[in-house]
This record gives C-alpha cells, sequence and structure tokens, in this order.
C-alpha cells in the first residue's frame, strides 16, 4: 500500500506529505511579511496634517471672503492668525457665513492645520453671529507685492492638502480633490522652496476675483503665470494665466526672499 496516498475524509494526512506542507506553509508566511516589511519601509512617511473631526472650536474675528474666504482673528495679546473658511464635506464657504464682508463674527467650527496654515471648517449654523462691523484697527492690512512669477506644481483643494485627507496629492488623490474643488473649496498650487520643502500658494483670479479653471486639472501639474502677494503670513497667486504643464514632471523652485 503507498503510504503517500491520501484520502481527504480521514482526519490526518500521510506524515510525508504532511511535512512538506507544513514547511512550505512556513515558508509562505515568512516570504509574506518579509514583503509587508519591505513595502512599508518604501513607502514615504506621511505627510503632517490634522483635521481636528468632531471637536468644535469658538472662533471669533472679521469675516473676509474677497480675495479668499478667511476669517482674521486677533488675539487678546496681539497675535494674529488668519484662518481659511469652508464648509463641511467637499464645499466651500457656506452660504449661512456669505454676505458679511468686513464684520465681526462668531462662531463653531473644526479646525484643520498643516504646518502654519489653518484652516477651518463651518460646521454649525446655529452658532454662526454677527457682532457688528470691524473697525480699522480689527480689519485685515493690505497686501504686499512680491512681483511676477511663473510657476509650475500641483493643482491641490486645500481643505484636503492642510489635513483633511492623506495622501491629498496625486492620482490617488484627483477624484476627491475633483470634487473638492468644483464645490468651492479654495485652490491651491503646491511647490517647492529653495530648500525643498513643500509650499502651497493660494489661487486667485486677476484683480483678487475667484480663480475660474478647469477642475479637470486638478491633481495634475499646471503652470501659472501672475502677481504673488503676501499679506500675514497668507501667500496668494492672483494668477493671469493659467494651463496644464507640457512637461509635468517639472517643477519651479519658488523663492519668497522679497530683499
Amino acid at each position: 500500500m503507498n503510504d503517500d496516498f491520501y484520502i481527504g475524509y480521514f482526519d490526518q494526512s500521510p506524515r510525508r506529505i504532511a511535512g512538506h506542507t507544513r514547511w512550505l506553509v512556513v515558508l509562505l508566511a515568512m516570504l509574506v511579511a518579509g514583503l509587508a516589511v519591505l513595502l512599508a519601509a518604501r513607502q514615504a512617511p506621511a505627510e503632517p496634517g490634522t483635521f481636528e473631526f468632531g471637536v468644535k472650536r469658538t472662533f471669533e474675528g472679521v469675516l473676509y471672503e474677497s480675495p479668499l474666504p478667511l476669517l482674521h482673528s486677533v488675539s487678546s495679546v496681539g497675535a494674529v492668525t488668519n484662518y481659511l473658511l469652508v464648509g463641511e464635506g467637499k464645499h466651500g464657504l457656506p452660504a449661512f457665513a456669505r454676505g458679511h464682508e468686513g464684520e465681526r463674527v462668531r462662531f463653531q467650527g473644526s479646525l484643520i492645520q498643516k504646518g502654519i496654515a489653518q484652516m477651518i471648517e463651518l460646521n454649525d449654523a446655529k452658532s454662526f453671529t454677527v457682532l457688528g462691523v470691524a473697525s480699522a484697527q480689527e480689519r485685515l492690512a493690505a497686501s504686499e507685492t512680491i512681483g511676477e512669477a511663473v510657476l509650475i506644481g500641483e493643482l491641490v483643494d486645500t481643505k484636503c492638502y492642510f489635513g483633511v485627507m492623506r495622501p491629498a496629492v496625486g492620482k490617488v488623490h484627483r477624484a476627491c480633490a475633483l470634487r473638492c474643488l468644483s464645490g468651492g473649496v479654495p485652490p491651491g498650487l503646491l511647490v517647492r522652496d529653495n530648500q525643498g520643502d513643500a509650499i502651497v500658494l493660494l489661487l486667485t483670479g486677476p484683480g483678487g476675483q475667484p480663480l475660474k479653471f478647469d477642475v479637470q486639472w486638478a491633481a495634475r501639474q499646471v503652470e501659472a503665470g501672475g502677481k504673488l502677494f503676501i499679506n500675514e503670513g497668507v501667500t496668494r497667486l492672483e494668477v493671469e494665466r493659467l494651463s496644464l504643464a507640457m512637461d509635468e514632471s517639472r517643477q519651479v523652485r519658488l523663492s519668497l526672499d522679497r530683499n
């Protein structure tokens, strides 16, 4: 009788077949674990960024819709913070916060933060309160002109990039970025500075109007030309020319040295 003959409904397989199978399973398990470790080691580290989902803070300051939706807030010790404003989900400034340009407001929302860039998701309409017209001392200072620039970078939606999603760049994020940008989330241009660090320039149209562009360009390399402005930590490019980059692998390094 052949000892290697195996009948499937027996409780135990022949010893030689069982031994081979056992070693094969062990080797396959080690191979899968090794591949998992290798792939994890080759992954780029997740970019920093936080979204306080479900956490509501109270914010107060002067609301602006143009050239970008933001809240200009000054603390009791004089520290200035400018928060970009978006709505819930894949939407820009919600309807309940519109029509209050230059007015002092108070509301609750969730903080989104990446480095010095800060944004608020307005997700509590009932908490939105108008406190009155802001005084001259409370208003946002005038923008400073840095100069003309032609830059190549990735067209990103700032809400996801500042901390709501990871990753928030490239082809894997394109469908999400397209929906965010079509919903009114402020667009940004992801470029590199002289040290190779990523920086996002906020994009507006001529005269500080909302930028008109093809949302199908989301997460793709574009070439943008126009005037650079900086205002209390907020850097934006007033776009006069925008097109898909001919060479999508190329980037122009950005220097914000105004000297």
